[in-house]
């Protein structure tokens, strides 16, 4: 089938790259004239850190198929149109404006007897009370009829984007059995996973539970890992001997959790139900959104015991992408961290190889005359430190450890002063 992906994200990108792995030709579309230009020019616009995302990108761009576009106007000659753009949460409910003009487009050039995929992660009911109804008022056809609607949400995260875009099962929502083969011909092609078809809904539903599933167990490891400060034990070393028992996979605490999908998707869940209220999912959030402010709260502490006035100290923070070894700066925790610095008006510098905004110096630079070194993002880097230097050139020897990579056996030989997640002994 001719093929558009509406979208040029983290999702839709690479979509794009394995459809044309696949000798298909894709129509790319992104309303973002400055990332269309240059993708045109065969460069790579983000996630430059991404496993063979760039080299792949430049193998398939130089066969000269992909057709990166601003304009929906081509459309009207697509069979199977795949959305992948952004849909966000405002406070906590889902902002569907990019969902919504992205369907006003494409249903002005609409073919008959078309698939409109949804990939974007939506709220359940979402294809039902919102897709369908849109394509139908904007195009006066009638689904299952005229067109058809998919939806096929997304399963991949930063540093393993294409392993498990090509490896990982898919969930497919159809709106008639009638498109299930010529859904199966694509996507069994694009990934070597099982592909189970269901409902619009159950695909809708399944995506969102997958996410505040992994939020709400983020979350029991982060209040353990609080709970452990208090008690005087190593939360590390709890994490590893419960594992050990039959049936028990505790996650890892850690300063914060970002992205575009654990910090959205319970939200979207929650929003569907309205007689009911999910006390779980909700508590699970405020407290992942609050370890950037526990990590403060540590900080302040070491101050203190240092007799440091806070808002006298400058911190040096080590990481601002949201995870390790990636430019994703989505929903950062650091970016959190910083807006409360800020609202203290204490001084901070910021050091994250992978993001340009924050590579300009070396990490002893950065921390030179710093009286507190905090590590937010466990980046490959992080875990060479040469802290010997860094006893020599920080103000004070602190350091809050949000994500377990310090060795802390040699900085307490060194004189820091060291406090981490689930473990403030010293």
């Amino acid at each position: 089938m001719k093929t558009a992906v509406v979208g040029l994200g983290y999702v839709g990108l690479p979509l794009t790259i394995r459809l044309s792995q696949l000798n298909i030709e894709v129509l790319a579309i992104d309303t973002n004239l400055k990332k269309i230009k240059k993708l045109q020019k065969g460069i790579l616009p983000f996630a430059q850190t991404e496993p063979s995302l760039e080299d792949f990108f430049k193998k398939e761009f130089k066969k000269g198929t992909l057709v990166f576009t601003t304009t929906f106007e081509k459309l009207s000659e697509i069979e199977l149109i795949i959305v992948c753009v952004d849909t966000p949460i405002i406070g906590k409910v889902p902002n569907y404006k990019s969902l919504k003009n992205a369907l006003k487009s494409i249903a002005s050039y609409l073919k008959n007897g078309s698939i409109v995929v949804i990939e974007s992660t939506v709220a359940p009911n979402t294809s039902k009370n919102l897709v369908i109804p849109i394509l139908e008022k904007e195009t006066k056809m009638k689904i299952n009829k005229d067109f058809f609607v998919a939806t096929v949400p997304e399963r991949i995260r930063p540093n393993f984007i294409f392993e498990q875009l090509t490896t990982l099962s898919r969930v497919i929502g159809i709106s008639d059995k009638k498109i299930e083969n010529r859904l199966r011909q694509i996507y069994s092609r694009v990934t070597f996973g099982d592909i189970d078809f269901t409902n619009l809904t159950t695909a809708e539903t399944v995506k969102t539970v997958e996410n505040s599933f992994r939020d709400v167990n983020i979350a029991f490891a982060n209040e353990i890992a609080i709970a452990c400060e208090e008690i005087g034990v190593d939360v590390w070393k709890i994490r590893e001997l419960v594992n050990k028992s039959p049936f028990h996979n505790m996650h890892m605490p850690g300063a914060g959790v970002g992205g575009h999908c654990i910090p959205k998707d319970p939200w979207l869940l929650a929003s569907s139900v309205k007689d009911n209220r999910l006390n779980l999912i909700e508590t699970s959030r405020k407290i992942n959104d609050g370890m950037p402010a526990h990590i403060f709260a540590l900080a302040q502490e070491a101050l203190n015991e240092k007799k440091i006035k806070t808002s006298g100290a400058n911190f040096a923070i080590l990481g601002y992408s949201y995870v390790g070894n990636s430019d994703d700066t989505r929903n950062s925790p650091t970016e959190m961290l910083i807006s409360i610095l800020k609202s203290k008006k204490i001084k901070h510098k910021v050091h994250d190889p992978y993001v340009k905004k924050f590579s300009n110096q070396s990490i002893e630079n950065m921390a030179k005359g710093a009286h507190i070194l905090i590590i937010m993002v466990n980046h490959d880097i992080y875990r060479k430190i040469n802290y010997k230097n860094m006893a020599g050139i920080m103000k004070t020897k602190i350091i809050i450890d949000g994500r377990n990579v310090v060795p802390i056996e040699e900085v307490n030989k060194l004189g820091f002063n060291y406090k981490g997640i689930g473990n403030k002994i010293t």
